[in-house]
């Protein structure tokens, strides 16, 4: 008789995560940012290595929010409806995932037991850094390593 032992399944965990979707947005504004032609999904999604479906869909978000101005056709694709430095990251990071949560323990602070935040404030302190960050890092303040666009 043969004991057959479980294979474990291990969950991987992120303390910080940015969705695919948030990242699409942000990547895609900067490369359109950055360039002198207009790019199409396709061209952007060859670029970021992504799919292209789901690219198109972010795409759509961000015209319908007057992020970008799409033209169909041949010689058609995006660029920029409002001036790139006058978007933030955080402007995009919130158009695709809401308002970001300060308080991340789970517990609210007038029922929580401890004296203490037993995390020591650190996600708090954390996140408030980052949107810091996204919200004054401008998409004109993304620069591209050298893409041929054509």
């Amino acid at each position: 008789m043969r004991i057959q032992i479980p294979k474990f399944l291990y969950k991987v965990s992120r303390l910080v995560h940015i969705s695919e979707a948030a990242s699409l947005a942000i990547h895609s504004l900067a490369l359109i940012a950055s360039s002198n032609v207009r790019l199409n999904a396709k061209k952007i999604s060859e670029i970021l290595h992504v799919s292209q479906n789901h690219l198109a869909k972010i795409l759509q978000v961000l015209a319908k929010n007057e992020y970008l101005e799409s033209n169909r056709g041949p010689g058609g694709g995006f660029i920029l409806k409002k001036k790139a430095d006058e978007v933030t990251m955080l402007d995009i990071y919130q158009l695709i995932e809401g308002n970001v949560e300060c308080h991340l323990c789970g517990i609210d602070k007038n029922t929580c037991p401890f004296l203490t935040c037993i995390f020591g404030g650190k996600p708090d302190k954390l996140t408030n850094e980052f949107v810091d960050y996204l919200n004054n890092t401008k998409i004109s303040d993304l620069k591209t390593k050298e893409i041929t666009y054509a």
